[in-house]
Parts: C-alpha cells; sequence; structure tokens
C-alpha cells in the first residue's frame, strides 16, 4: 500500500556536507526523487491480509483485517482504500473507508457496529491524525500522502540512499517528515515523522515480490514514547478486477 502512507529523516551536518557531492553528482532533486517515488509502478487493484500488534506499556493488542485498494493519484485518479476488521471480537465488523483525492483533500468514514452509524471524518487534523484503532498509525497515515502535499528538499546521498525533506503546504499534525529512499528502485525504506521540531514516531518498511511488483510485507511504526506497532502484509491479490460496490458505505457495514 504505501500501502499505507504510510507515508518518511534528518542526517546530521556531518553526513549533509559529506554527502552532498555524492548528492549532486546524482543530478537528482528532493522534487525528482519523490517523483519517481510516487510514480513507481503500482497494481491497479490490491487485495491484501493484515496482521497487526501493538505494544504498549508492556501490553499487545492484535488485530486481523482485510483490506482492498484500487486507483494511484500519480495517474490523476482517486485512490480509495477500504479496510474491514475480522478480529477480536470487540472490533470484529468495524471497518474504514477512504478516498484521497488528487488535490491532496481525503474523504473517510468509520464504521463501528457497537455504535451502529457510521462516522464521517473530515479532511483536517482534528479527525485525520487521530490514532487509527490504538495504533501508532494515524487515519492520515492509513489514507496516505501524495506528492502535492509537500514540499521537498535533497539532504543526502549515501550507499545507494537519498535523504528528502518533506514540508507540508498545508496544516497537517507534522511539521516535517524526513524520507530514506533505495536509488535502486526508488521505494521508501524508512519515514521519520517530526511535531515541534521533535522526532514524533519512525516507520520502517520491507518489501517482497509479488508477481511483477515490489509491495510491503511488514510495515514498522515506533514512537519516540516507546509504543510501537507492526503489521504483517500477506496473501496478496494484485491486478484483479473487482466492482466499485466494493467502496461503498454499504459495504464497509456489511
Amino acid at each position: 500500500m504505501s500501502k499505507l502512507s504510510v507515508f518518511s529523516r534528518f542526517a546530521s551536518i556531518a553526513l549533509f556536507v559529506g554527502a552532498g557531492g555524492a548528492a549532486q553528482a546524482q543530478g537528482l532533486t528532493g522534487q525528482e526523487v519523490m517523483d519517481r517515488y510516487f510514480h513507481i509502478s503500482k497494481p491497479k487493484t490490491v487485495v491484501m491480509n493484515i496482521s497487526m500488534v501493538i505494544s504498549k506499556g508492556g501490553k499487545t493488542l492484535s488485530r486481523t483485517m482485510t483490506a482492498w485498494s484500487i486507483g494511484d493519484n500519480a495517474k490523476e485518479e482517486i485512490e480509495r482504500k477500504v479496510i474491514k476488521f475480522l478480529a477480536p471480537g470487540d472490533i470484529k465488523g468495524s471497518g474504514f473507508l477512504s478516498a484521497k483525492k488528487v488535490d491532496g483533500s481525503t474523504e473517510s468514514q468509520l464504521w463501528l457496529p457497537a455504535m451502529g452509524k457510521v462516522r464521517r471524518l473530515s479532511s483536517g487534523p482534528s479527525d485525520q491524525d487521530q490514532a487509527f484503532f490504538g495504533s501508532d498509525f494515524t487515519n492520515r497515515d492509513i489514507g496516505g500522502f501524495i506528492k502535492a502535499d509537500f514540499s521537498y528538499e535533497l539532504k543526502a546521498f549515501s550507499d545507494d540512499l537519498y535523504t528528502v525533506e518533506a514540508k507540508p503546504k498545508q496544516a497537517m499534525g507534522y511539521d516535517l517528515l524526513v524520507y530514506t529512499i533505495d536509488a535502486r528502485d526508488f521505494h521508501n525504506t524508512k519515514i521519520e515523522y517530526y511535531k515541534n521540531g521533535q522526532l514524533a514516531k519512525s516507520q520502517t518498511i520491507i518489501y517482497v515480490p509479488v508477481g511483477q511488483y515490489e509491495m510491503p510485507s511488514n510495515i514498522v511504526m515506533t514512537a519516540a514514547s516507546g509504543s510501537s506497532t507492526e503489521m504483517k502484509l500477506s496473501d496478496y491479490k494484485v491486478d484483479q478486477a473487482f466492482g466499485d460496490q466494493i467502496f461503498t458505505e454499504r459495504f464497509l457495514k456489511q
């Protein structure tokens, strides 16, 4: 998915200076690096299973879910995602529906069976930057970012890795994201999230081949507070046709 967000690293001044020449030698600006990142070949559709483990205060919470996605903002398409929870029992049947538009606006809905109603989330920070079902991911992280959300600056290039700072163009829960991008395939391997100039959390991603694509298999979000959330993504089905009825409130509530 970023696969989920996800969605992103300060390096030291010494690293900036030492790697600056190498970065310039590559002939790419931060914007150009991220152009390639956002235009990586993606499946037209994805279905996958997700196992999530949340670790906080010495305790763990597990969730399992199935996710569907379609569309690519880089191709001027709306990116739609649906996540349906399978377990545990207290959240079984809950769901999340997100539509990320090319202009960066997001329409999201939460279905909570215990409340018996769908809650519509705004595009603003008050809803998008809330924790996703108690995890270290936010609704915004799950819904995903688009290229136009940020301005970019290349900070370093070393060991085939680009370090790119991404500054939000509009208010959100982060004031800076720092991406580590692999120069060999332009996949994102790490994201650091900053709030008020301080590192708030970081995300690492491992990929596996799925047909002609490289897809995330393991995503770990670690908060500066000590909590962490690990997502294992498996049983991928890509480029299979399914109808628009999946991305509806009716399907969300089934």
